[in-house]
């Protein structure tokens, strides 16, 4: 459900379980509104900018998204998110309903914050026929993904700028967990696709003015007391952050005192698309 009240500003947060502050196995069906995670620490730093109240919070991010899959309906576990209420809407559609509705309040969405991508990696290496592939035969794999998030992700820079023209967008990279876990084989090619993925979602953002936030310089060397990877899980390894981890993201997200911000605008990394036939 949006907050009520008479604050003046929102903060929406889009994106995966990253955006929606997963911890520990626990977390992943929990209802929760998602105010929490780097999420409820960027706003309440965002709190002490305004010389107000903190801002409204409205996270829709949904546990397992993608961007192939942020149009559409396909991912279920919105259902832990209670800023869906109930509804089976996509994550994009239910943005333009929030903001919308926002407005009607007299609220203005001033700030925005994207995390998506690396879901389209990890589903493409937990499905068994990807696992059963030859290393040259995954690489080419994981390329043709990295090149499709490309372009949805410019879909999606594309649907939020146009719909907020004047807000602040933010759109996190990733870190990678696996050097946690040396002998992980999942590992080498992790190593390969989260920088490139970094590069693509910093150029993606480029023509809709999308400022990138670097996330991975802050977990090297500390994946293992960043995150969950070495931990008893269930699921297997958990490559979500811990609360350690959650206040290395948001401190990307903060300024330093007295500098500009420490986002930055990454280089493109362009794949060659496969041609239809």
């Amino acid at each position: 459900m949006i907050a009520s009240g008479a604050l003046a500003q929102t903060y929406i947060a889009l994106g995966d379980s990253v955006g929606f502050g997963i911890t520990t196995t626990a977390s992943y069906t929990e209802l929760s509104d998602g105010d929490r995670g780097y999420v409820g620490l960027y706003a309440d730093w965002l709190a002490t900018q305004s010389g107000g109240p903190r801002p409204n919070v409205v996270n829709l991010s949904v546990f397992g998204d993608r961007t192939t899959s942020f149009f559409t309906t396909e991912i279920t576990e919105r259902e832990f998110n209670t800023n869906y209420a109930g509804a089976t809407v996509s994550q994009a559609d239910r943005f333009v309903q929030v903001v919308a509705a926002e407005r009607l309040a007299g609220r203005t969405v001033d700030r925005v914050t994207i995390s998506l991508g690396a879901n389209d990696l990890i589903h493409l290496v937990l499905d068994p026929a990807f696992q059963a592939l030859p290393p040259d035969q995954q690489l080419a794999l994981a390329g043709q993904a990295l090149a499709d998030a490309a372009v949805n992700l410019g879909s999606i820079y594309g649907l939020v700028r146009t719909t907020l023209p004047d807000a602040q967008i933010i759109a996190l990279g990733y870190y990678d967990p696996f050097p946690a876990v040396p002998d992980s084989p999942a590992g080498p090619l992790a190593a390969f696709a989260i920088p490139v993925l970094n590069q693509i979602i910093a150029g993606a953002g480029e023509t809709f003015s999308v400022e990138f936030a670097d996330i991975f310089p802050t977990f090297v060397g500390r994946e293992a007391e960043l995150t969950y990877m070495t931990t008893e899980d269930p699921i297997g390894m958990n490559v979500h952050p811990n609360p350690a981890g959650y206040v290395t993201i948001a401190g990307v997200l903060i300024p330093t005192p007295g500098s500009a911000g420490v986002l930055v605008i990454g280089c493109v990394f362009a794949f060659r698309r496969r041609r239809a036939a």
